[in-house]
């Protein structure tokens, strides 16, 4: 059984890094850590050098972990204690990061796990707040409100790219945007050799990619006139039960320019700028 508790308002600190992921400080059995802040996540996935290993889930003892590289089962553990500010969970059921299976950069908490209302990804300011009620307004800023769709944990929200509708995953575990091959069929594009380069995500993996330039990218109010983005060939969309449907990863190199707000209780995402 897994349990939580917090004050009604909270503000987490972000430390900076290179890959300008949301990373902040945590407590588990105890100790001081740090870990990534993951909409692209539906699991806490915890260092295995952080709790003892005869703790692993014998009723479920795997879990299905999806990264860029595709599909990897990790093991199941059960922490006693976990903590980021004041919110608290005990017994929490977690994956498990083993170095030898599956290294990571970080430990990683899905924002699904905050229970409160909004989830506040101020990153102009170097931080995240955890409250309830409506998105706080920022005076002077322009917000771009968009529903979203709620997927096995996850964020979609619909785009356009020159013309052309697919899916967008609101990803801060991804330092890249980009598109798979279905999208990058539909929408069209020009491929440029000379940008072309490896992609990785939190999980490490390497793949290689192409790089397409496109033309007028929309996304609620927001419009992009003209942009080159990574196509990647991966099996992570294919697992999500999307197949191939176009969509898109919003990564880091995207969401840092905002604002980011997502409103759980009204399925809403907020960009202001």
């Amino acid at each position: 059984m897994c349990t939580a508790s917090a004050t009604e308002r909270e503000a987490l600190s972000l430390q900076e890094n290179a890959e300008n992921w949301p990373i902040t400080l945590i407590s588990v059995n105890g100790q001081t850590t740090t870990a990534l802040l993951d909409t692209g996540a539906t699991i806490a996935m915890i260092d295995d050098d952080l709790f003892a290993a005869d703790v692993i889930d014998a009723a479920i003892p795997e879990t299905r972990l999806l990264g860029i590289g595709g599909q990897r089962m990790v093991p199941v553990a059960r922490i006693s204690s976990l903590k980021a500010g004041t919110w608290a969970w005990s017994d929490l059921r977690v994956a498990v990061n083993t170095e030898d299976e599956f290294p990571l950069q970080q430990n990683i908490l899905p924002t699904s796990i905050f229970q409160s209302e909004v989830v506040d990804f101020d990153f102009p300011n170097g931080r995240v707040e955890l409250y309830n009620g409506d998105p706080q307004r920022i005076r002077g800023t322009d917000r771009n409100i968009m529903a979203y769709t709620p997927y096995e944990g996850l964020i979609l929200i619909d785009i356009r790219i020159a013309g052309a509708p697919g899916k967008a995953l609101i990803d801060t575990g991804a330092s890249v945007s980009f598109l798979n091959p279905s999208f990058a069929v539909h929408a069209g594009g020009v491929r440029r050799i000379e940008d072309e380069q490896d992609l990785f995500g939190s999980d490490l993996e390497r793949n290689p990619v192409k790089i397409y330039r496109f033309r007028n990218l929309r996304f609620g109010s927001h419009r992009v006139s003209e942009f080159d983005i990574p196509v990647l060939e991966t099996e992570m969309f294919a697992e999500l039960g999307l197949g191939d449907q176009p969509v898109m990863v919003l990564g880091m190199d995207l969401l840092e320019h905002f604002r980011v707000q997502i409103d759980q209780k009204q399925q809403k995402l907020i960009l202001v700028r």
